[in-house]
């Protein structure tokens, strides 16, 4: 069985509901600014918990660093942080702009991986463009059914912060994806709160 992919909420910009609108996309990946001094991967601080979670391992590479959290077994809820910096060019962007044509090659990859799962079922319950504490923000919930009706939900925040953009995802097979969002702008504040923190 192809995968079906079922969207519910594509159309709130034509729709006109304040404080949102529908997502672009862009065509090929962008690439990173290729050696940037003023841009420090090592610069962000880890916390050792986020919204309730556990540090659960940390993945660093010279352009990209990601955190992983996860709340104790049993429970199966996990949050990724990821950091990139702008990829070169984008600077002249809106803010807007930029996480919207982010955002939709995030969604690309997504889709084309799920698309060499035949036994899955994916619906796309809402996508968001709008601004949170004053970061131009995307955002998106997405569930998806195997063959055998095992449901999983995932959330996704994507925040344009200046030079970098700011990626959390939450991954959850007890909980909806709506709670998961909200995880996830609770885990942004305290993430971007430990920024601001003088080092011990």
């Amino acid at each position: 069985m192809p995968v079906r992919i079922l969207f519910f909420t594509f159309l709130l910009f034509a729709l006109g509901l304040s404080g949102c609108q529908n997502i672009t996309q862009t065509s090929s990946p962008p690439r990173l600014l290729a050696e940037d001094p003023d841009w420090d991967v090592h610069r962000f601080r880890t916390p050792k918990t986020l919204a309730g979670l556990e540090a659960d391992g940390e993945i660093t590479a010279p352009r990209r660093r990601q955190w992983r959290y996860r709340l104790p077994a049993p429970a199966g809820e996990r949050v990724t942080v990821t950091v990139v910096p702008m990829p070169g060019g984008w600077e002249r962007m809106s803010p807007r702009r930029a996480v919207s044509g982010r955002y939709g090659q995030l969604r690309q990859r997504r889709l084309d991986h799920l698309m060499q799962r035949p036994d899955l079922s994916l619906t796309v319950d809402e996508e968001r463009l709008f601004d949170l504490e004053g970061h131009a923000t995307a955002s998106s919930r997405w569930h998806w059914l195997d063959n055998n009706g095992s449901r999983r939900d995932q959330a996704l925040l994507l925040m344009h912060m200046g030079d970098h953009f700011l990626l959390f995802e939450g991954y959850s097979r007890d909980q909806n994806s709506r709670w998961l969002l909200l995880l996830l702008k609770r885990a942004q504040a305290e993430f971007r709160a430990a920024q601001t923190k003088p080092h011990e």
